[in-house]
């Protein structure tokens, strides 16, 4: 790459200073120019001249006597260079390089849309049975990983990766609602619940081929219980665990320091995945080139900030994949909205519709177990910490409105986390008199407020701003990484989150680690009075031996936020998947993101 962009650099410098607009001349030039126009010695430059002549990319005459100059000739279109390093990137999966490629000043604006047209046809499936090529589905990525260390794991979409290369002792099935056998084949506990004992499937394999045994199992757990602070996502899982113990090579016994019926529930959850101890210890860990290793029905054979490969693991314990290869390349943010429609990659996540697909493609539409939210920092400092000011801020707000005003198809306002079959009373909002009147109620004299927001939710972000404006209230808008957004102590720095939040198949854990997971912004934000309300509850919870009694009583714990409007729930959102018919085997789960191992090809569709 690095003689391509020589020559572009050494083409677009000569004609800028010989002022030529045509390029099939000769123009003349010395070497020493030449070094200057490359930051290179003399010596490199000779190097170089040689390489583009063996490349045919310049003619080269070289000066005869004293006072005549060398001339050079350039053979080859930049474009076209330009255009087959990008697509020789974009094949060793770095699709971002290929793009800065066209950031070039001075490029024909065509080779974009040229690649593009490319890079469409790139994507999508490759292979035949009839070849024997790896069956491969390559799909665009528009946010990149963060992490694929289950204990770590915090954001949607980092948890739908961990699921294709992890298993869990238990499996929670959306299906029944119920749970199933995973790593375990069969589980019990003691009378009041205090101990329970995990029995394991013999010939589970990890990735990197050794046998997953009761060692690797109380390794697993126990790296949950103590890495890192007590601000990590995950560690509340298993706080409530006295010990962990290998009763022998397939049976693990758990003792809790008190009774908790939801503790199946717990170890179901994929941030207590099983890893295999030999690789996860804390020096391999740490070790940047690691490749994670898990048990599940794919393997991550690259993982880095272009993307992510996961291939079949021959040896899963279950049901193998069906496709041989999914790789996932992440695009640019540099390819605009008008581009990434141009990208006929057979599958795709579209938000609100705003993307045309064609129209023979098939279309699934699911809306998201969650919802999007203000939450208010009550350990900091600020007006948001007087009730009259939070309310004043819920009657300011038009959910309806929003919804109409962004685009949010079928999305519904929001009064709780999650959306529910019936519907529920809307919220009480759009008083702007009312919210007028408790703004002097509480004395508020347009001190400015921080609200902090990642990309995702830029939109509703700026709604809120916009609203608040209107009614005198100052919002200093400042936008978030999602790396940043994970961070306890950044989010500490504003005085109001909007984020959203998404649950997992198994309602009732996931409505519990809303209340429990130290970088979450409801427990982040909570005074220490609330959490110690939160934890409490909880524990009652847990110690309720009826499930449908603790599904009930986690669902009512919203009245603790409704009671100070520590929370202002906003709407619920859908999520639409578009792909080719050729696609089969495409199902949603609740977090938008469909099952990498039930994907086939099916050649006989029509399309």
């Amino acid at each position: 790459m690095q003689l391509v962009l020589q020559y572009v650099q050494l083409k677009s410098a000569i004609m800028r200073v010989h002022n030529f607009q045509q390029t099939d001349m000769d123009v003349p030039v010395s070497v020493e120019e030449i070094a200057g126009y490359l930051y290179c010695t003399e010596r490199n430059v000779k190097i170089l001249i040689r390489k583009m002549i063996e490349m045919v990319w310049i003619s080269w005459t070289p000066g005869r006597g004293r006072g005549n100059r060398s001339t050079i000739r350039f053979l080859a279109s930049v474009e076209d260079l330009l255009f087959t390093e990008a697509k020789m990137l974009v094949e060793q999966g770095n699709l971002n390089s290929a793009m800065s490629l066209f950031q070039i000043e001075g490029l024909d604006s065509g080779v974009m849309d040229r690649f593009l047209a490319w890079l469409g046809s790139y994507f999508g499936y490759k292979g035949t049975l009839e070849s024997g090529d790896p069956e491969t589905l390559r799909l665009p990525m528009q946010m990149r990983v963060l992490t694929l260390d289950p204990v770590d794991v915090l954001f949607s979409g980092d948890l739908h990766f961990v699921k294709q290369a992890f298993d869990t002792l238990l499996y929670f099935s959306p299906e029944c609602g119920c749970l199933e056998p995973g790593l375990a084949h069969d589980w019990e506990c003691n009378e009041n619940a205090t101990v329970w004992t995990f029995y394991l499937r013999k010939r589970v394999r990890f990735h990197h081929g050794r046998e997953m045994t009761s060692a690797d199992a109380v390794f697993s757990l126990n790296r949950v219980r103590t890495l890192g602070t007590e601000d990590s996502p995950n560690r509340w899982l298993l706080e409530s665990v006295k010990e962990i113990r290998a009763v022998d090579r397939l049976t693990v016994r758990v003792e809790l320091n008190a009774p908790n019926y939801m503790f199946p529930h717990y170890v179901s959850s994929y941030q207590a995945a099983i890893v295999p101890a030999d690789v996860y210890s804390a020096q391999k860990v740490s070790d940047p080139g690691m490749l994670p290793v898990g048990t599940g029905p794919f393997r991550i054979t690259r993982y880095d900030e272009g993307g992510v490969t996961f291939e079949a693991f021959e040896d899963y314990y279950r049901e193998s994949a069906h496709l041989d290869r999914i790789e996932l390349l992440c695009v640019p943010e540099m390819v605009s909205e008008r581009r990434w429609q141009q990208l006929n990659f057979q599958m795709g996540k579209l938000s609100h519709s705003k993307q045309p697909a064609p129209a023979h493609w098939c279309k699934k539409e699911i809306m998201m177990l969650g919802s999007s939210m203000l939450v208010f920092n009550l350990r900091k400092e600020g007006p948001q910490q007087d009730i009259y000011f939070r309310e004043a801020l819920q009657l300011v707000l038009n959910r309806s409105g929003m919804i109409k005003e962004l685009g949010l198809y079928n999305a519904i306002p929001a009064a709780d986390f999650l959306p529910t079959d019936s519907p529920a009373e809307q919220p009480k909002d759009c008083q702007p008199e009312r919210a007028r009147e408790l703004l002097k109620q509480c004395r508020y004299q347009g001190q400015p407020i921080t609200m902090i927001f990642t990309p995702k939710n830029r939109d509703q972000a700026e709604w809120v701003h916009a609203r608040c404006l209107e009614a005198g209230i100052q919002v200093v808008l400042q936008e978030y990484s999602f790396e940043e957004m994970s961070k306890v102590h950044r989010m500490q720095c504003a005085d109001i989150i909007i984020g959203g939040v998404v649950a997992d198949d198994d309602e009732a854990r996931c409505l519990i680690e809303m209340y429990k997971m130290g970088n979450l912004a409801l427990r982040a934000y909570a005074t220490d009075e609330q959490r110690r309300t939160f934890d409490e509850t909880i524990a009652s919870i847990e110690a309720e031996p009826d499930s449908q009694v603790r599904l009930q009583r986690i669902r009512s714990m919203q009245g603790l936020l409704a009671q100070n409007q520590s929370v202002l729930f906003l709407v619920h959102t859908t999520q639409q998947l578009v792909y080719s018919p050729h696609l089969q085997g495409i199902s949603f789960n609740t977090i938008g993101w469909f099952d990498f191992k039930s994907i086939w090809y099916c050649p006989e569709i029509v399309d």
